[in-house]
């Protein structure tokens, strides 16, 4: 086993505040028939650093449509990352970059948004985007923020210890994990074309909802465009204007926790155990942890998934 050691000074927590670091929320979007469409940005959990998205049009899927992540940077006081106590020498440049990688998709990548010396004024803003292919990603996708040598520099007497090689990692500035399908990402809505059937239906077909996965294949909202009422629907438009669809929404969420509730690992699957990566199980705990919803009684689930939905649109 080969353990690499770092001899040099790397940006900490400290660091990280010395020189006023700030990074905008990621913002996420695609390209639909030529137009920008926005996505709603998730937080999954209490530490902030796992994203998901949805569509307010209910378009969007990994496999059919581009997604383009974009974001927003300021460092407020460049000079401490310069001289003896910092993390570059005086005369280095050092650059601001992105590492991505999405493990189920067999895909990485690296990209440079930013290089600045000493000299350069403080603060400084700088953006970054990255567009990916209909289908190049899968599941989700890690992407760090870090700082590295761009140009190394002469040290002087005192800076010897810096480290001043080329493309060497001086410290991640932050680290974000993005759902990019799955409990966070898609909820599962398909339109039907079936004339004898009603409006609106909730397909739950998982066998085991602790394995099963939460996709269009075990559950998923069936709108049916061959019904009288779809045209009314507002559909395109998304949850907040379309008082329908939303009623729509909330009702097939409380009748999949209500299936889930009625297996026998329902005490399991609130408890957290036992459950695959992307099951429905994990799906329905993510939204009862998560929103505080009251699962006590069929009234109380109704009630707090609404008072939820309309909060959050």
């Amino acid at each position: 086993m080969n353990i690499a050691l770092n001899f040099f000074p790397k940006i900490n927590e400290n660091m990280l505040n010395r020189i006023g670091y700030q990074a905008t929320q990621y913002e996420f979007s695609y390209i639909h028939d030529g137009d920008v469409q926005l996505l709603e940005t998730n937080f999954l959990d209490n530490k902030g650093d796992s994203i998901g998205f949805t569509d307010p049009r209910h378009e969007w899927v990994p496999e059919d449509h581009n997604l383009i992540i974009r974001r927003t940077y300021t460092i407020n006081m460049l000079n401490f990352l310069f001289g003896p106590k910092g993390v570059a020498n005086n005369k280095a440049e050092v650059g601001i970059g992105i590492i991505w990688s999405s493990k189920s998709s067999n895909n990485r990548g690296t990209k440079k948004i930013a290089t600045f010396s000493k000299d350069k004024a403080s603060p400084v803003t700088f953006n970054s985007e990255l567009t990916f292919f209909p289908g190049e990603l899968r599941e989700s996708i890690n992407i760090q923020t870090v700082i590295f040598i761009s140009s190394p520099g002469v040290p002087l007497p005192g800076e010897e210890h810096i480290g001043n090689e080329p493309g060497i990692i001086l410290g991640i500035l932050d680290n974000y994990n993005i759902i990019i399908e799955g409990n966070g990402s898609v909820f599962p809505i398909v339109e039907v074309n079936q004339s004898s059937m009603p409006l609106w239906w909730v397909s739950c077909d998982w066998t085991d909802p602790q394995e099963d996965s939460f996709d269009e294949e075990n559950v998923r909202i069936c709108l049916n465009r061959a019904h009288p009422h779809f045209k009314i629907l507002n559909y395109e438009n998304g949850l907040k204007d379309s008082p329908m669809l939303f009623d729509i929404v909330a009702s097939a969420i409380q009748i999949i926790i209500q299936k889930v509730k009625e297996s026998d690992s329902w005490n399991e699957i609130i408890q957290g155990q036992n459950l695959l990566p992307g099951s429905v199980g994990e799906a329905v705990k993510y939204f009862i942890d998560t929103f505080d919803w009251e699962t006590n009684s069929p009234d109380q689930l109704a009630l707090t998934i609404r008072k939820d939905l309309e909060s959050r649109i």
